[in-house]
């Protein structure tokens, strides 16, 4: 964990501060260690590979399941209990099932955006500055929250462009995003729930999403989720898919009904069949009219990605608008600090 994260994170469970126990430490960052709370519920949470774990509630299991007996014998020296109450959460069996299809889906496809030979981090600049609607100059200097960082190519060109950057994600995205931007010190990423983000209101000065909320199983919540974070001034950005015509959505629902059951091995061959099909319809001029009523990438792994480790709960965002919502054009909600 970088030196200077610390000041920003809050227990998720009470918002209180942290305190940082280190186990190893290597030039200036936290490899392995403990964050306490320390003023309020006492609430503790694991650092490995130097990534904070600050999951809670019903998805604590995982964030504990990577205290080693290092870190128990810290817990033990501060009185502190393994074990941990379990608690109720609505969301419980789509936030699972999201943390292991995108946690695969970035683990197995680390790269993309990356070092991909189609979709390599130039390519993903531009992607990045017109998804998050933000100019270069907009980051400049600003403490940034990228809400939902998957392998966090995102995460990176806000760092390029900007001071501090905070990457989060739910599931094991965030070792792929962590190994992509070890070199980047002015990057941390937090393993942590968009509904239960661990820092304190009005910490940022801009906050983006892209691709995410719709995988929520409550969009309009995780939204709401995410407001409070914005400083007064401060901008909001929120990138959904866009609805298609009514076929469209027909086929895609029905695509998705059956590709989210299947296991990856099968997923994968259907993959590759779905990517010969797109490379034909290239080659007759047929790719332009067949995307109008199911969506077909032109890259090996595109499909994959969208289809297969896509939830069962898609929502699209009818409280903002079809594509984007940009924090300017919210100052009057921000304006309010008690919301």
């Amino acid at each position: 964990m970088r030196s200077w994260a610390l000041r920003y994170l809050r227990c998720p469970r009470c918002s209180d501060r942290l305190e940082l126990h280190a186990i190893d430490e290597r030039d200036r960052e936290t490899i392995s260690g403990l964050l306490v709370c320390a003023d309020g519920c006492r609430t503790w949470y694991p650092i490995a590979d130097g990534v904070p774990r600050m999951l809670h509630g019903a998805l604590r299991s995982v964030a504990v399941a990577h205290a080693t007996d290092a870190h128990r014998r810290v817990l033990a020296d501060l009185g502190l209990e393994v074990r941990w109450e379990r608690e109720p959460d609505r969301l419980e069996s789509v936030k699972r099932s999201t943390m292991a299809s995108f946690g695969f889906e970035w683990t197995e496809f680390r790269g993309f955006g990356w070092d991909d030979p189609i979709f390599d981090l130039a390519y993903e600049e531009g992607v990045f500055l017109r998804k998050s609607l933000l100019n270069p100059p907009d980051l400049d200097g600003q403490l940034v929250l990228d809400a939902g960082c998957g392998n966090g190519r995102y995460s990176y060109w806000a760092a390029r462009h900007g001071q501090w950057v905070f990457g989060v994600d739910l599931g094991d995205a965030v070792d792929a995003a962590a190994r992509n931007t070890a070199e980047f010190q002015n990057i941390q990423i937090v393993q942590g729930d968009i509904f239960g983000l661990p820092f304190a209101p009005s910490t940022f000065d801009i906050v983006f999403s892209i691709g995410v909320l719709m995988h929520t199983g409550d969009a309009r919540t995780a939204f709401e989720s995410l407001v409070p974070l914005v400083a007064l001034g401060g901008s909001l950005s929120i990138h959904v898919y866009g609805k298609g015509n009514p076929l469209y959505e027909t086929v895609d629902r029905s695509l998705r009904a059956r590709t989210t059951k299947l296991a990856i091995p099968t997923m994968e061959r259907f993959t590759e069949r779905a990517y010969r099909l797109r490379r034909l319809a290239d080659r007759v001029g047929m790719a332009r009219a067949l995307n109008r009523f199911v969506r077909l990438d032109s890259h090996p792994v595109g499909f994959h990605s969208r289809r297969e480790f896509v939830l069962r709960t898609r929502q699209h965002l009818k409280v903002l608008l079809p594509h984007d919502l940009v924090g300017r054009e919210l100052q009057d909600l921000l304006a309010d600090p008690l919301h």
